[in-house]
Formats: structure tokens, C-alpha cells, sequence
């Protein structure tokens, strides 16, 4: 009697489950169904995937609401026609063959629905690689019954009734429905209207593409939670949503009963039937830009506080016609115009700033109706030239016209801010970064563009952004920009400005010690002593003996006259960088210190000067020492390094290098320090060239600077104590450059390959294109003489 009740009580569960899925199964059907259903028509339809339309996003959205949404049915209109009977279709196959057959399955009308049936079914999924489709064996027979319909809502009530139809329990019960997508169904649209009736945080809505891009995929993702980690699972038996577009119709499954345990076999049915339309369970996420470029051909933003517009028009990214795409990811907003209307001043007069797509005139004339294509690169600015037209909205007067760079992908990038303080509006363009498969976002590390306002001209200019800094100073100072430029660079910080006494508040290892060959003059005091001379000069008292005296000086070292003049070796003393975050280090092999507020670069065969960075620009790179610890130790060795570096410059540099200086220095770790500095005349202007090299016993380091000519000793201070600051640990540098993958700079040009050659650096950057230019000229000359 027990097991009696027991049993009926459990047939009421399987009863009440059944009873609910049901309910579910009817619930997402009418939602899904309203959702996808068909608005009035506007235009003809295309075959294509997707057809593009005409209307904006906002007049369209606007017609759905007057006509009750993507749900509604089409307005009515008065037909002869009888609404036809089609009788009901039934057949079987094997579960295995299912996906097959309904894939090759021609219905007798676009609005059709299947009740599908499956008994006695197992179901596992094969081992593939990865590049292959998804496989699946099934065991079980699966029953087909076919119901055709005239429309949309009929198909809607008629699979509402076979949702509602008693089945066995134990049986699997799907409804396969398909109907063809209208002319107005745009992709968008029927994605926010999903989103509205379905998205959940459990199962959130999203769209994918595939098959080329030919393919787009509705489904709700299911979240779960394994081992404490949540994850989003696709095609889950829960989602309700399961719709695929392809070819303008549409294609759904839904599972009509939920069984009590779980079973992954549902999960193969769903993925075995919709591999067929090419969907593997990969493919690319899509957002709303993605989807709203499917199908329409422009959009126009119109926004405020400042008032402006953007039209866009679709474009195409070559990158995905590359990858094979033929009809979503490719698609992307290209803007083609942009307008901006802002006073000048606080209170000044109105500008009206229009900015028009510069086109391919040579693309275009090669054939008509040329689509906008373009190659994105992934990770870059992707800018494009646009004419920029100024005018004055009072008058009409045209202020300005010429060519800037915007990004082609984000519409809203430029600002117009006051930058330099004048009180008059500049330009701040952003540099957005392509994502591939995602819209352009504005990043830190890709730097703005500039254009200031100039009052005498009243045109805007392009500025750096040092530039626009000195404009800024300038301003504030009461000053012309090129006094403040000036002014900047007579009071520029140096930090690494060598002393010749350590400061009394100093510690030795705070310092870095340079002693030179030279012998400094130093007159005796009262209470002196050699000790006490060595701690002034040298921080410490234990290098006395390094100084000398006159031979007519007392023998006894503790005796000194004063007045008397005793001769030290030249020290200098260089205060460490304060702030020092290590530099460039590799572990065990060196560091060297790179000072903040500098432009560093690797050292590499290239030295190529670049005008509008940052005023100090430094190259260096330590790398295997070639040749030994100090090879110009010797004062011999030395002169001949200086006489060959004279000989380059008077050879490849004639009447170009002036104030050529030399410096040698030792190190309290027993390196010497050598170095050469230079004057080059350009023609247009004139560029200091610094070079400090150091030879330690496994690595070396050479570090280089170039900047234009200052009223300081910057440069050459700053690359002197990176320089000295290297430090060699004895490992392998293992970075790639200096040893032997590319040859330095003037390498065969003298006796010092392992050294880059800055005479020969500064020909081929400032006299190559002088000498090729001389020679083209005297060729044209030559040909207009015969």
C-alpha cells in the first residue's frame, strides 16, 4: 500500500513538471514568435542576407511604435484569395539522420512548424579537432509531423495548440519552426526586442555570428557555476530564445518538456540540428554596431552643448574580406561628414567648423558605386583626411580651408577646449584605437592631435603637444612663443650637472665619482690637511696620497704650509637619480639607470633624429663587450679613437661638425668612462650629437643622445651619468641587438664597428637626401642641355 501512494504521487510530479513545461514552452513561443513577427512593408525585398535601408535608426524606431512594435501583423488588405488548407505531413527517420532531414526538408509554404517526437534516445559527442565540425551519434527513432500555415500568427496559434497536446513523459518533445524575415526586420531591432521579453541575469540575451558572416544566431546564454567559477554556456536546454537567421528566414527549435535529470543528449539534439546553417558553436560576439551597419547604409547623430552632427555612411573593413567574411563583421560606421557650430570666444561670434571624407578620386573613377573600403589595422589610430572648412556663422565668410586627420570609426572625438589660456577655442583631436570586431575606443596611450587658435591669422594651426605647453607658458608669462621657448630652454632643470665637491649634506653613495687626467689647483688653508683635502674632494680620507705637492714642498706628509698650493686630481661628482625605478635591467646580466622626463629608445643599427618628440632624445642598449675592459686605457690607444672619429667627421661631414670635444674619465669600480660630443649643422638648424660608452668585463654600454642645440648642457650631463651608471653583472644581455643581428651605424666606415658612428648616423639622415637631391638636379639639367 505504501509503494501504491508513492508511485501516484510521483506520476502527479511527472504530471504537474509536464504540465509546466508546457506552459513555458507556450510562454516563449508567443514572446518569440510577437517578437519576430512582420511590420508593414517599405521596400522590395532582398535576397541577400541582410538589406540595407534608407532610414535612419530613429525614424524607423519611430514607425515601429506607430505600428505597434516588430510584432505587429501586416495592415490589412482586401484579397480574393481563400486562405489555403495544407494537411498535415507525418514521417520518421533515426535520430542520427534528424538534423539531415530537416535541413534538406522543402516545406509547401514559408510559415511551417514541426512537432518532433523522440523515443528511447542516447545521445554522445564524438572526438574532432578543433578546425572540424561538431559530431554526434544518436541512438532512437524521432517522430515528424509537419503543419503548414498562411502567416505568422497563424503558425503562432497552431504551434500554441501542439505545445498544449498531451505527450508521453519520457519522451523528448521539440517544436522546428521556420518563416521567412520581412523587408523591415532589421537586425537591430528584433535584438532589442528580444532583449526586452527575455534577457535575464541567469540568461542573458546575445547574438553571434557565423557561417561566413552569412549567419546570425538569437539565443539566450546559460550561466553556470562549476568548481566556484561561473561560466556561459550556449545552445543550453533553459534558453528559450534559440533563432537563427539565415538568408532572410528564420529558423527556431524549442523544447517543449524539461526532464527531471539532467541530460546532455538535449544539448546535442540543439547543436546536431543548427550545425547544419553552419553554426559549430564558434563564431564572433556581435554588439549593436555590429548589428545596426547589417543593414543600413547610414546613420546622422545630431547632438548638443556644443550643437553638432555626424552622418555615417557603411564601410568596410578588408580585413574581414580577407578572413572570408561576406556579410556582418565586415560592415563597420565610417564617418563621412561631421559639423560643429561654437563660439569662438566666451561671448564672441559664432563658428560653423564642417568636416567632409576626403574619398579615393582615383578608386572611385575605376568603377562606379565603389563601396568604402579600408584596411583597419587592429590596435592603431586609423585616421583619414578630412577638408576642414571654417565660417563665420554672422557674416558667412569662409575662414579657413585645409586638410586635418580624424578617426574614420568614432564620430565624437574632437573638443574644443582652451588650451593654451588666450581665451580663444582650440582643437583637441582624438586618436581612438580599432578594435578589431568591436568600436574604436579613445585610449591613454594613443596621443591627441592639436590645433591652436591664432588671433593674427584667425585660422587654426597644428601644434605638438611641447608646442602646445610652450604656447601655454607663453601666454602666462606675457611672452611671444618663441621668447618663452627660449626662456624654457635657458632655465631647463639639470639634475646630472657634475660638481667638483661633494655637498656637505652629501653621501658617497649617493654619488657617482668621475676622476679625470687633470690636476686641479688647490691653495692650503688653516687647519688642512692631506686627510682632511682628500675627505673635501673625495668623500673620504683613504685617497690622500693621490695628492701631490711641489717638490720644494716639506717632506713630512703632516706638515703643510699654507698658501701653500697642493695639485688633486680632478673629481667629479654626479648625484644619483632620486627617483630611479631601476631602469633597464636584465636580471644578472646589467642595469643602467633612464632617467624620467627624457624620450628613451632601444639602441639599435638606426639613429634617426625625430623633430617633434620630446627635446632629449636617448638611445641605449648594453650588450656583450666585443673587445675587453677598456681598450683606450692607454693614453696612446686614446688619441688614435680621437683622431679617427676627427677623420669621420671631416670626411663624411665636410663643413657640418663643429665644437668636437673628447672626455675620459675612471671609475671607482676600475672602468674608464670615454666620450665624444658634436655640433651638426643640418641646414635648417643645429643638432647636438652626444656619445658615452663603458666597457665592463663581460658587457658593455654605450648610450647616445640627440636633441636641437640648446643654451645648456643637458644632453650631454644626462647621457654622461647614464653612462656611468651602468653596471655589469657578467650575464648575457640577451636582448636581441648589438651582437652581430644588425650592424651599428657607420660600422664600416672606421676602425670601431662595435661603436655606432654618429658622423656617418647624421649623413645618412641630413646629406643623403641633399646629395640625391644635387644629383636629380643636375640630371634634369643635363637632359633640358641636350
Amino acid at each position: 500500500m505504501v509503494k501504491k501512494v508513492k508511485k501516484d504521487a510521483n506520476k502527479r510530479r511527472q504530471r504537474n513538471l509536464k504540465s509546466e513545461s508546457c506552459i513555458m514552452g507556450i510562454t516563449a513561443l508567443c514572446l518569440l514568435l510577437a517578437a519576430c513577427g512582420t511590420s508593414s512593408g517599405r521596400a522590395e525585398e532582398n535576397p541577400d542576407v541582410w538589406e540595407a535601408s534608407d532610414d535612419g535608426v530613429d525614424s524607423y524606431m519611430g514607425k515601429l511604435s506607430e505600428e505597434g512594435g516588430i510584432g505587429a501583423e501586416p495592415q490589412s488588405i482586401e484579397t480574393k484569395e481563400e486562405p489555403k488548407v495544407w494537411p498535415a505531413e507525418h514521417e520518421s527517420c533515426e535520430v542520427q539522420e534528424l538534423s539531415g532531414y530537416l535541413y534538406e526538408y522543402t516545406p509547401v509554404s514559408p510559415y511551417a512548424g514541426a512537432e518532433i517526437t523522440i523515443r528511447d534516445y542516447e545521445g554522445e559527442q564524438l572526438e574532432t579537432d578543433w578546425d572540424e565540425p561538431s559530431a554526434f551519434r544518436f541512438l532512437g527513432e524521432a517522430e515528424v509531423t509537419w503543419r503548414f500555415y498562411n502567416s505568422l500568427s497563424e503558425m503562432e496559434t497552431g504551434l500554441n495548440e501542439a505545445a498544449m497536446r498531451v505527450t508521453d513523459g519520457e519522451s523528448l518533445h521539440f517544436l522546428y519552426y521556420t518563416f521567412p524575415m520581412t523587408k523591415d526586420d532589421h537586425a537591430l531591432d528584433l535584438y532589442h526586442t528580444l532583449k526586452r521579453k527575455f534577457d535575464t541575469k541567469e540568461h542573458s540575451l546575445s547574438v553571434w555570428s557565423g557561417d561566413s558572416g552569412k549567419l546570425l544566431h538569437y539565443i539566450q546564454e546559460t550561466m553556470d557555476e562549476e568548481e566556484g567559477y561561473e561560466f556561459s554556456c550556449l545552445q543550453g536546454r533553459n534558453s528559450r530564445v534559440n533563432l537563427y537567421v539565415k538568408d532572410r528566414t528564420a529558423y527556431g527549435l524549442t523544447l517543449l518538456n524539461v526532464p527531471s535529470e539532467d541530460d546532455e543528449t538535449l544539448e546535442y539534439v540543439f547543436n546536431d540540428v543548427f550545425r547544419r546553417y553552419d553554426a559549430q558553436g564558434f563564431g564572433f560576439g556581435l554588439d549593436e554596431e555590429n548589428l545596426y551597419w547589417i543593414d543600413h547604409e547610414e546613420r546622422l547623430t545630431e547632438l548638443e552643448n556644443p550643437k553638432r552632427s555626424f552622418l555615417e555612411v557603411r564601410g568596410i573593413d578588408e580585413n574581414w574580406e580577407y578572413a572570408g567574411d561576406e556579410g556582418i563583421m565586415r560592415y563597420f560606421g565610417l564617418l563621412a561628414e561631421a559639423g560643429y557650430e561654437l563660439p569662438l570666444t566666451e561671448d564672441g561670434r559664432m563658428l560653423s567648423l564642417h568636416f567632409s571624407l576626403v574619398k579615393d578620386d582615383e578608386k572611385e573613377t575605376q568603377e562606379e558605386n565603389t563601396e568604402l573600403r579600408y584596411y583597419l589595422l587592429n590596435g592603431y589610430c586609423m585616421d583619414e583626411p578630412y577638408d576642414m572648412t571654417v565660417t563665420d556663422l554672422e557674416t558667412g565668410e569662409v575662414m579657413q580651408e585645409s586638410r586635418v586627420s580624424l578617426s574614420i570609426e568614432l564620430p565624437d572625438t574632437i573638443t574644443y577646449p582652451d588650451l593654451n589660456g588666450d581665451g580663444y577655442m582650440d582643437m583637441r583631436v582624438g586618436a581612438p584605437v580599432h578594435v578589431s570586431g568591436a568600436k574604436a575606443v579613445e585610449e591613454f596611450y594613443s596621443p591627441p592631435s592639436y590645433l591652436l587658435w591664432n588671433p593674427q591669422t584667425e585660422q587654426f594651426a597644428y601644434k605638438t603637444e611641447k608646442e602646445v605647453e610652450n604656447s601655454r607658458q607663453a601666454v602666462a608669462n606675457g611672452l611671444t612663443e618663441e621668447e618663452q621657448e627660449e626662456k624654457t630652454k635657458r632655465e631647463r632643470r639639470d639634475p646630472f650637472a657634475p660638481i667638483h665637491e661633494m655637498p656637505e649634506w652629501g653621501e658617497p653613495e649617493d654619488f657617482i665619482n668621475l676622476t679625470g687626467d687633470k690636476m686641479l689647483e688647490y691653495e692650503v688653508q688653516e687647519g688642512d690637511s692631506l686627510w682632511r683635502i682628500s675627505e673635501r674632494f673625495y668623500g673620504t680620507g683613504y685617497r690622500w696620497m693621490t695628492i701631490a705637492r711641489a717638490e720644494d714642498a716639506p717632506k713630512d706628509p703632516n706638515y703643510l704650509l699654507i698658501g701653500e698650493t697642493v695639485f688633486v686630481p680632478e673629481i667629479f661628482y654626479i648625484r644619483k637619480d632620486p627617483s630611479s625605478r631601476g631602469g633597464l635591467r636584465s636580471e644578472g646580466s646589467f642595469q643602467i639607470e633612464q632617467p624620467y622626463g627624457f624620450a628613451h629608445y632601444f639602441l639599435n643599427g638606426d639613429l634617426t633624429y625625430v623633430p617633434w618628440e620630446e627635446e632629449n632624445q636617448i638611445h641605449s642598449l648594453p650588450i656583450t663587450n666585443p673587445v675587453g675592459e677598456n681598450p683606450f686605457h692607454e693614453s696612446e690607444n686614446w688619441e688614435v679613437f680621437q683622431a679617427e672619429a676627427i677623420r669621420c667627421s671631416e670626411e663624411l661631414c665636410p663643413g657640418r661638425v663643429s665644437n668636437l670635444a673628447f672626455e675620459k674619465t675612471h671609475m671607482e669600480d676600475g672602468c674608464d668612462l670615454y666620450g665624444y660630443a658634436f655640433e651638426y649643422d643640418t641646414g635648417e638648424e643645429i643638432l647636438e650629437y652626444v656619445d658615452y660608452f663603458k666597457f665592463g668585463p663581460n658587457n658593455m654600454s654605450e648610450v647616445i643622445g640627440v636633441r636641437e642645440q640648446e643654451p645648456n648642457t643637458v644632453l650631454v650631463n644626462t647621457v654622461r651619468y647614464m653612462a656611468a651608471s651602468f653596471t655589469d653583472y657578467g650575464g648575457e644581455p640577451g636582448m636581441g641587438w648589438g651582437d652581430g643581428t644588425i650592424p651599428n651605424v657607420g660600422a664600416d666606415q672606421w676602425e670601431y664597428p662595435y661603436l655606432h658612428n654618429l658622423f656617418e648616423a647624421a649623413r645618412e639622415q641630413f646629406q643623403v637626401s641633399d646629395d640625391d637631391a644635387e644629383k636629380s638636379g643636375s640630371e634634369n639639367l643635363n637632359i633640358r642641355e641636350e
